[in-house]
């Protein structure tokens, strides 16, 4: 495994100090933020900050923490302040430095996320695997959770899907429905109208009756009443003038019919009639 040598670093150079040195323009708000930040990854010495930005693993770990990045431009002003004071990458198989190297990696991925540092653990090989023992677990029930959540989602989209396919299959036969139904209003619409007038065109005119046809009849008319007679036909013009006794025959005078009747009974009459 490919490890850095020890950082040759004058006496006495603090974190602050080097930061300063990467970028001189920081004030003393932004140099407090960058600290706040290398603290929540458990970064206090310079030669920590070194092994991680060499490594590739200082924004990973940042965003674990839930802390903004570095940019581009500040990581290469770390590189380059680091190289000046560190010596040359070198290959070396010892394994207390490889201890060292996999003891601060799982301290700030696997221990983190089984909420127990390595520092605070004690340092001993056992409580070393029993933190990644830990942080296994987690990552194993965050997978499942992850596979159980994905699989409920696609079972909600099924039925979703499924929810539409009918919702179409019912509107088209609503539409096929209602199309029918017009149809047939039209079609019983139009045989109403083609009963109407086939009468009509069906009926036979004299025109068109053929030669060997006899005549129609002419319709009988309706009995008419009679006629009164007019002139000196003796009729009684008024119906009441008949009741009381009074007949008229033309122009001639009136005469009694009952000659009994008494004088006021006539001037009576007479008076009725006027």
């Amino acid at each position: 495994m490919g490890v850095f040598e020890a950082q040759a670093l004058p006496d006495g150079l603090t974190l602050e100090a080097f930061l300063l040195e990467c970028n001189k323009s920081w004030g003393p708000q932004e140099l407090r933020s960058v600290r706040r930040k290398l603290g929540c990854i458990g970064v206090s010495q310079v030669a920590d900050l070194l092994r991680y930005e060499r490594s590739g693993v200082l924004n990973d770990l940042l965003a674990a923490a839930g802390e903004r990045r570095f940019s581009a431009e500040t990581l290469a002003q770390f590189r380059a302040a680091g190289e000046g004071r560190s010596s040359k990458c070198t290959q070396e198989g010892d394994e207390a430095e490889d201890a060292d190297d996999l003891e601060e990696l799982l301290n700030d991925f696997l221990a983190r996320a089984g909420g127990q540092s390595w520092s605070q653990a004690g340092g001993e090989e056992a409580a070393l695997r029993k933190t990644v023992s830990r942080g296994l677990a987690y990552i194993d029930d965050a997978a499942r959770e992850v596979h159980r959540r994905n699989a409920s989602l696609s079972r909600c989209l099924e039925e979703v899907q499924s929810d539409l396919s009918r919702i179409s299959e019912r509107m088209q036969a609503a539409r096929r429905e209602r199309q029918r139904g017009r149809a047939a209003t039209a079609n019983a619409a139009s045989r109403i109208l083609g009963a109407g007038a086939a009468p009509a065109a069906s009926a036979p005119s004299d025109r068109a009756r053929r030669w060997d046809e006899a005549p129609r009849k002419p319709a009988a008319r309706a009995p008419q009443p009679p006629r009164r007679p007019q002139g000196s036909q003796g009729t009684t013009p008024c119906a009441r003038a008949a009741q009381e006794g009074f007949s008229f025959g033309g122009w001639g005078k009136p005469q009694l019919a009952n000659p009994r009747e008494t004088l006021q009974e006539t001037r009576c009459a007479l008076k009725s009639l006027t």
